[in-house]
């Protein structure tokens, strides 16, 4: 049996092949090297310059109305090559795990849950494995109770509304009227407490990241609760609080 060939679609290989050819030239071309060069129709040439263009792969210098590749191109190369938002995160949260000693995470929100899309384990012999992609209610641990604490009023109205309460341990959360009031001291405290609300022996500390004013994840803290003294809580929140500010700064940069 004979495979077929996908046939190709001729204007797109045409327009790569302006794209290719303008790349490689040392100096921007004119429409007459590209016509002599490409062996594609005036015409054709023509509509697909035009496209291109439009679509700002191409620029033409108004002087010399020579072609050079345009912002569009650039921007899709400076994607590619971005880090992603894990790479940039993660050497930030090992620089936190080491001032304090403890396991810390980003999380972001993936609908009712969060999820922790980088983490940094602490070397203490006793200390909590926080795996990535690892996903938890919002209402069990400290990430997703600041994550509440970031939704407008209709939007918490109905999370509330259609929420289960799953009793993840006998800490956990079972009420409406107590996740309100907790909701209530993280706006004025700008911190989340889960104290072994989602795994026995571990009481997390949580806090918001922003970049211009917008509400990108949440950072957090996961200590042995024999770890988790009155006097290290007050470390904690300053540590977190600097973290946050270092963490939206790079993200800043991206933005």
């Amino acid at each position: 049996m004979k495979l077929s060939h996908t046939p190709a679609v001729k204007s797109l290989d045409r327009g790569l092949d302006i794209l290719e050819y303008v790349a490689g030239c040392s100096e921007p071309p004119s429409f007459s090297q590209l016509l002599g060069n490409l062996s594609i129709p005036r015409s054709s040439l023509f509509h697909l310059l035009t496209n291109l263009l439009s679509r700002k792969f191409l620029e033409r210098d108004p002087k010399t109305e020579r072609y050079r590749l345009g912002a569009e191109v650039i921007e899709i190369a400076r994607k590619v090559q971005r880090p992603s938002l894990r790479d940039r995160v993660t050497p930030l949260l090992h620089q936190l795990s080491l001032e304090v000693s403890e396991t810390c995470g980003f999380y972001v929100q993936v609908g009712d849950a969060v999820e922790v899309l980088a983490s940094a384990i602490s070397t203490q012999a006793l200390s909590y494995t926080m795996k990535v992609g690892m996903n938890a209610p919002l209402y069990a641990v400290s990430a997703g109770k600041i994550v509440l604490s970031e939704l407008g009023s209709e939007d918490l109205s109905q999370y509330l509304a259609r929420v289960t309460f799953v009793p993840v341990t006998p800490h956990t959360v079972r009420s409406k009227s107590r996740l309100k009031k907790e909701i209530q001291k993280v706006k004025a405290t700008g911190f989340a407490y889960s104290r072994e609300e989602f795994t026995l022996g571990i009481t997390a500390i949580a806090t918001a990241v922003r970049a211009e004013s917008k509400f990108h994840g949440a950072i957090n803290l996961a200590v042995p609760t024999a770890r988790f003294t009155p006097s290290r809580d007050a470390g904690f929140r300053e540590a977190l609080r600097r973290a946050a500010q270092i963490i939206a700064k790079e993200i800043s940069r991206e933005l």
